[in-house]
């Protein structure tokens, strides 16, 4: 599993939106990191006709969200305090 192409997020509420590559074979876009208020994150991939495009079960939502954060190392994508 690996995070690709980490940005800035479209929607206030959002830390981050991704793309995650899962091995060779498959590709999940436009997935975007959530903190919410009590300092949880949650995962949350894009929406198609209104309803989300894909799920995951919880253990693998906290391994996603591990990966997000780490490829964030600790900033935001538009964070510019750090250098590259």
């Amino acid at each position: 599993m690996e995070i690709v192409n980490l940005r800035p997020p479209y929607r206030p509420q959002d830390e981050a939106l991704f793309d995650l590559q899962f091995g060779p074979n498959l590709r999940i876009f436009n997935l975007a990191l959530r903190r919410f208020s009590d300092g949880r994150y949650r995962v949350l991939a894009p929406n198609a006709f209104g309803k989300h495009s894909a799920s995951f079960t919880p253990e693998l939502a906290i391994e996603i969200t591990k990966a997000a954060l780490a490829a964030m190392g600790g900033a935001k994508p538009d964070d510019r305090t750090k250098a590259a």
